[in-house]
């Protein structure tokens, strides 16, 4: 059938692939490398794409370069891009484990957040805080935590209507959060 797949179920039952992931890995590095560059490259001061490399290959050991960028250029580089380039990534890899998460619970391709009803909980509770909380707290701040707060109620309450239902199995679970929804 998929040549390179290695039908040995160990504990678990987990599927090996061999020798077919090296290219894809390299290919997501290499795209990784380049999104990160071009998020330092953006924004209204132009810094190229030679003087990213230099001003980091200056701030290795051993490496005698000298970057040539202006010490403003250089804390804009640093201080504002690189922490912005650093969380995007972040959150990329947090959301990218989340959803795969999701699919291997639930052994479906197609899991997404809505599933359990937690982005429709999240989205009900960043409404209530901007409808509901004029001048409490600063709301920007607010929603954010209330945003949380509303998708953990979804998930607690999907949990209870699939256990009252009759059990934790998967199917069971999709369909209570299909219900909250």
């Amino acid at each position: 059938m998929i040549a390179g797949l290695v039908r040995a179920r160990g504990a678990g039952g987990v599927r090996v692939r061999s020798g077919r992931t090296a290219v894809p890995i390299a290919v997501g590095a290499a795209l990784l490398v380049v999104a990160s560059l071009v998020g330092l490259a953006i924004g209204p001061v132009n810094i190229g794409v030679d003087a990213i490399v230099r001003s980091a290959a200056s701030n290795l050991p051993f490496l005698h370069v000298h970057s040539g960028m202006s010490a403003g250029d250089n804390a804009i580089l640093w201080q504002l891009r690189a922490p912005r380039v650093v969380l995007a990534m972040l959150v990329g890899g947090m959301l990218a484990l989340a959803g795969a998460s999701y699919q291997g619970v639930f052994r479906n391709p197609l899991a997404d957040p809505y599933l359990l009803g937690i982005a429709a909980g999240a989205g009900l509770g960043a409404t209530m805080a901007i409808v509901y909380a004029h001048g409490a707290l600063d709301t920007y701040d607010l929603i954010p935590l209330v945003s949380f707060a509303g998708g953990s109620i979804a998930v607690a309450g999907t949990y209870v209507l699939g256990r009252s239902a009759g059990g934790r199995s998967p199917t069971t679970m999709i369909l209570a959060g299909v219900t909250m929804m």
